[in-house]
């Protein structure tokens, strides 16, 4: 049975009614509505409105990553990190964004999305002032695991955000649209970004490093101007109780469960070959220069996959874009595996391809099936559901590359992860979406009174 959640209704048939003022969850607790804003309503929904152009504005910038193209080399040739060192910072930073994912979320849904985001963007500042002052594996270490929790608050918080703003005007049906505006702004930023990046670090080693703590200035900004959106939130007094029915929700609903079992399996499978590809394309010979754009093209096709995304939902339905995005990781997969030639680096794109296309409509279903009140806190479980995978199987992939190389382990993954990936599909198949029932509209009384007195007629309100 299917649950479904917005701000002032429920939806599905187990939905029950709790005290005056308070909506009952399928999985058994009460969630009250905050209370009134000081803006008048009016006023109130035209600074909401405003919350999904703030979102892409804030994603563009966050994604605006001068240094990655340049940080191994900034962390080995001026810091003076080992190789093994390097890895230890980046596991360091993966552990600690895991660790933090679903406590962050789970702040957010307490506090208000608007704090979190603020908080995110003051602590993304001290981050990458670290990193302007870095003198060696400590001060990064620092800066990585300060980075990682600043991630973490954003993880998952935007796209509730997003979410529970357009749910406030009625225009849910939007969200996909919006996910894939921001998400492309983003990659486009990213892509961007790194084909300066060599430019600013042959002016100053440290001047990407010194943009970023500029971006995230404004990015400040940004989160300031944004309105905290009216949604469930929660008094609990047992955090812990509240999060085991957390988990109960999700055991309990077999679409939700799909969703993340695609999500997974999908953001897995294209995720993997981000690690692989620049030496894959060295090793196959192609120059160094080429590096940085051909990273920039990766995120311009991610790009162009999530502003289509919506249109081609629409068109074919959201399992469809699965088995289509499916069908592409396999293009990739085997493409690179049975090619070694110099220009197999190009079935590289169809990973990008498939993470844009199924993104924003993967993202939108599961909002769908979440309960107001708590959307950070269950978009950042499955979000540690993914890291926590990677973190198995990456380090088994690298120790297969180095035994065997990476053709036969690239044909290999496609084989297991395409297999996956049909599965889950399948399943979410088997799990479609419920149309909500018809809401009940009140009968205008044809005399109307200022003070009606309710009867066994009258409409449900």
């Amino acid at each position: 049975m299917e649950h479904r959640f917005a701000f002032g209704h429920t939806t599905g048939k187990n939905a029950a009614r709790g005290p005056p003022g308070s909506l009952l969850l399928p999985c058994g607790y009460t969630m009250t509505a905050p209370p009134p804003s000081t803006l008048d309503d009016a006023e109130f929904q035209a600074r909401v409105a405003r919350n999904p152009v703030l979102l892409c504005t804030h994603h563009a910038l966050m994604m605006s990553l001068f240094p990655m193209a340049v940080i191994t080399l900034f962390q080995q040739d001026h810091l003076g990190l080992t190789m093994a060192e390097i890895m230890l910072v980046q596991a360091a930073f993966g552990a600690g964004l895991a660790v933090f994912e679903f406590p962050s979320g789970y702040l957010a849904d307490r506090i208000g999305y608007r704090k979190s985001m603020i908080m995110a963007s003051v602590l993304s500042i001290f981050a990458w002032g670290l990193y302007c002052f870095a003198i060696g594996f400590w001060s990064v270490l620092a800066a990585e695991l300060a980075m990682g929790f600043a991630l973490s608050l954003v993880s998952g918080t935007n796209s509730a955000m997003l979410y529970e703003s357009l749910a406030n005007a009625g225009r849910e049906s939007e969200f996909t649209s919006w996910f894939g505006r921001a998400r492309f702004f983003g990659q486009f930023s990213e892509g961007s970004a790194a084909l300066v990046a060599g430019l600013l670090f042959g002016v100053s080693v440290r001047l990407p490093f010194q943009m970023m703590v500029l971006v995230w200035i404004l990015n400040l900004g940004v989160a300031l101007c944004m309105v905290e959106p009216k949604f469930a939130q929660h008094g609990v007094e047992k955090p812990l109780e509240h999060v085991r029915k957390l988990v109960g929700f999700v055991a309990s609903a077999p679409r939700l469960r799909s969703i993340f079992a695609v999500s997974v399996v999908l953001g897995l499978s294209s995720f993997v070959p981000v690690w692989l590809v620049t030496l894959y394309a060295r090793d196959a010979g192609v120059p160094v220069t080429w590096l940085g754009p051909i990273w920039a093209a990766a995120n311009y096709f991610v790009a162009v996959g999530s502003i289509v995304s919506d249109r081609i939902g629409r068109a074919i339905g959201l399992v469809a874009v699965c088995l289509l995005c499916t069908i592409l990781l396999s293009i990739g997969y085997f493409g690179m595996g049975l090619t070694h030639a110099w220009w197999g680096f190009a079935f590289y794109f169809a990973f990008n391809l498939s993470r844009g296309l199924a993104g924003p409509l993967l993202a939108h279903a599961e909002q769908e099936e979440i309960p107001s009140g708590d959307r950070a806190s269950l978009v950042s479980l499955r979000s540690l559901l993914f890291r926590s995978s990677f973190i198995i199987v990456g380090p088994l992939v690298g120790t297969l590359i180095d035994v065997h190389g990476q053709h036969p382990v690239l044909l290999g993954l496609g084989l297991v992860l395409g297999l996956a990936a049909l599965a889950a599909c399948a399943l979410l198949a088997r799990n479609p979406s419920e149309p909500p029932p018809p809401v009940a509209m009140p009968i205008p009384s044809p005399t109307p009174s200022p003070t009606p007195s309710p009867t066994a007629d009258s409409p449900l309100i």
